[in-house]
């Protein structure tokens, strides 16, 4: 576990990319429950795993994007230099919600000649996924903390820490 920051104008990002760490644990998950499904389509536990991840990012997953839509992005947005990034990022969380939704059809309709279609679509999922979290630590955060304020900062902390606590009490949401 990637410990949180103790200085507040960098506890937001420190949070976030915790968060992503957690999320690359998952993804790595699901490449190799993916890889063991095109190795042998009858590993049940395999599925079951795709599944797992799939759950994680319905509920945990949905948290953390809240975090960027809901915290982070409208206090970027009036600010110019933002504008096409947040548009791309945004872009990218409506295509990786496409992309798990895909993967869970193919979860529950699975049938034996699915397992390599099932592990194109993992692959494909995770990569989505990664690349995104690759724009944001590289371009959009270092920019983003350099640009608010610590006042602005602390208040996304309050709103983040609010939001878990709430995540936490409640049941994982379909993908978006």
């Amino acid at each position: 576990m990637v410990p949180v920051a103790s200085d507040p104008p960098a506890e937001f990002f420190a949070r976030l990319l915790q968060e992503h760490a957690r999320i690359e644990q998952r993804l790595k998950l699901l490449d190799a429950a993916a890889l063991a499904i095109g190795q042998d389509e009858r590993d049940p536990q395999a599925l079951a795993r795709v599944a797992d991840t799939l759950a994680f990012f319905a509920a945990d997953g949905a948290v953390h994007e809240d975090h960027e839509e809901l915290t982070l992005f409208p206090r970027l947005r009036a600010s110019p230099e933002f504008g096409q990034i947040l548009s791309a990022l945004e872009f990218q969380h409506r295509m990786t919600a496409s992309e798990g939704r895909e993967l869970a059809a193919c979860v529950a309709n699975f049938q034996q000649g699915s397992g390599r279609e099932l592990r194109r679509l993992a692959y494909r999922f995770a990569e989505m996924h990664r690349g995104h979290a690759l724009a944001e630590e590289r371009a959009l955060f270092p920019l983003a903390q350099a640009k608010l304020s610590p006042r602005l900062l602390a208040e996304m902390v309050d709103e983040m820490v609010a939001r878990n606590a709430a995540g936490a009490s409640k049941a994982p949401r379909p993908t978006r």
